[in-house]
């Protein structure tokens, strides 16, 4: 129920207008919507598919990329030994099977397939595994990605189709890491003649190879007649990729047939497309969460009772209606239910007494002043403005402050000590699509600043000790309750304000088929067809 009248007024406005949704299994085939070619009776399919992305690449390596408009290029091109499908299950690619993991949580064993070549005409086997991996650990490479596999210590080549990854400790989460579009395996003959130059000329296995990437124009891939699995060949000739960050001349493309895939498409952009049955406007759910970290070393933050009335104070179904139009839904816990390892928690439902008695617990009967900060996104400052008068309503009086990214950096990366935030209106997106990485890096002592993101300063023993259990253990019911222990506390503690986790939202023209967003945000069109 709404009870704040300013929430009222403003999820009036939006309900009075329909959101415009289709599902895939709801479309019906169109008129072919293809810019070239001359029309007939019988329109022949396109040849050609066209997506247009809200920013420029900025490489084609995908072990040193850091962004989804990359890698949703790059998934065209290469492949893993393991990839997610769209529900985030893994499964084997250029592996024959999933990996075993050694009784240690120490190893990781991948049995993989035969006759497959790279685009270069090398042979894709075990010695390429340990090429692609060397590089990454390589320090001289200075990768962006090699982060991710800190923690494999080397590659044993134990015959031609059988490569074992050795870890320097115990890391149960690395088998998801192979799933990641980091993972990717690349040409050993181009790691070895054109290390440095990768990021212009990419040499993978996929069912697309590489033709051009001109700045701030665009990126061309087009079908690899030598694909290895020629039942999951290409099904469009070419695919072209265009930077379009303006939404409004995203959408307008999509209208004219110009593009055929559009991402992201902003939820208030939906209403433009409204109506068009050439046109179908997806969401999906998103591993990213949004959230409002709070210092728990300053007062009054380092009271469990504030954070948790502060919880209380939020009507999370209102913010997910008015600020986000219903592409979201309101967090079931830490993480999003599409990470893996999440568990459903008992959330702080919107209840405005409990969050008066909570502070009055805490000796604030009449609230207090505080200071949310956030970056200069037009998204974050209304989702903070949002939070602003919900904790109105208990005297808890908040000043939002925008800053540029880089002065808010440096603010927010230092010691416990030197940090002057209080609270944080910020999000995060656990890439490697399990749980590990959607809390390790975020609420435990290993990571507060200046080296890790944990802004809050937030540690619990118990906590600490069941992610810690997690990592180490084999077991995967073992791994499963050790992370559900560690979701129960922290949402007990409440060192965030627990807000939602987003919808990816994506518009197409309706003739289009096996394109989609992952919920890790980047795009998979490899499979596309026309209708």
């Amino acid at each position: 129920m709404i009870k704040n009248k300013w929430v009222k007024r403003t999820l009036a406005c939006f309900v009075a207008t329909s959101v415009f949704l289709v599902g895939c299994s709801k479309t019906e085939p169109v008129a072919n919507t293809s810019t070239g070619g001359t029309e007939t009776a019988s329109p022949a399919k396109p040849s050609e598919f066209i997506v247009a992305q809200d920013a420029n690449p900025t490489t084609m390596d995908p072990q040193d990329s850091q962004e989804n408009v990359s890698y949703s290029i790059t998934k065209t091109m290469y492949e893993g030994l393991l990839d997610f499908d769209r529900d985030m299950k893994m499964h084997p690619v250029l592996a024959e099977s999933m990996p075993e993991m050694g009784e240690d949580a120490k190893s990781l064993t991948f049995k993989l397939k035969k006759g497959i070549k790279f685009h270069d005409g090398t042979d894709f086997n075990a010695e390429a595994v340990k090429a692609n991996i060397d590089r990454l650990k390589n320090p001289e490479n200075r990768l962006k990605r090699a982060s991710l596999f800190a923690a494999v210590e080397s590659v044993e080549v134990v015959d031609e189709y059988t490569a074992k990854v050795i870890l320097n400790k115990p890391f149960a989460a690395i088998v998801q890491t192979f799933a990641h579009p980091s993972a990717a395996m690349i040409s050993p003959k181009a790691i070895a003649e054109n290390n440095k130059g990768l990021n212009r000329a990419p040499v993978g296995t996929g069912r697309y190879k590489f033709v051009e990437w001109k700045d701030a124009q665009h990126t061309i891939v087009e079908k690899f007649d030598g694909y290895w699995d020629a039942a999951n060949a290409a099904k469009v000739d070419r695919i072209v990729f265009k930077p379009v960050p303006e939404a409004a001349s995203r959408v307008a493309m999509l209208k004219t047939g110009e593009a055929h895939f559009v991402y992201p498409l902003p939820p208030e952009q939906t209403e433009a497309v409204k109506g068009d049955n050439n046109i179908i406007v997806e969401k999906s759910p998103s591993l990213f969460s949004r959230y409002v970290a709070f210092n728990v070393t300053k007062e009054p933050f380092d009271d469990k009772l504030v954070r948790q009335a502060l919880n209380y104070a939020v009507d999370k179904e209102a913010l997910v209606k008015v600020v986000m139009r219903g592409f979201a839904s309101p967090a079931q816990s830490v993480v999003s239910p599409m990470i893996w390892g999440f568990q459903k928690q008992q959330m702080y439902d919107f209840n405005l007494e409990k969050a008066k008695q909570l502070l009055a617990e805490a000796g604030h009967p009449n609230g207090f002043e505080t200071t949310i900060w956030v970056d200069n996104s037009t998204e974050k400052i209304k989702i903070a403005e949002f939070i602003q008068q919900q904790w109105k309503q208990i005297g808890v009086n908040a000043n939002v402050q925008p800053m540029e990214e880089g002065t808010l950096s440096n603010q927010m990366y230092v010691e416990a000590k030197d940090s002057k935030m209080l609270s944080y209106a910020t999000g995060w997106s656990p890439s490697t699509g399990e749980i590990d990485w959607g809390v390790r890096p975020l609420l435990t002592k290993d990571n507060f600043p200046p080296a890790g993101y944990n802004v809050g300063y937030y540690t619990n023993e118990e906590v600490e000790k069941n992610i810690a259990l997690g990592l180490s253990s084999n077991n995967e019911q073992e791994r499963l309750a050790a992370y559900a222990e560690a979701q129960k506390t922290i949402v007990e503690d409440a060192p965030w304000l627990f807000m939602f986790a987003v919808d990816n939202v994506l518009g197409k023209r309706a003739n289009i088929d096996g394109a989609f967003v992952m919920p890790g945000t980047q795009l998979d069109v490899k499979g596309v067809e026309f209708k």
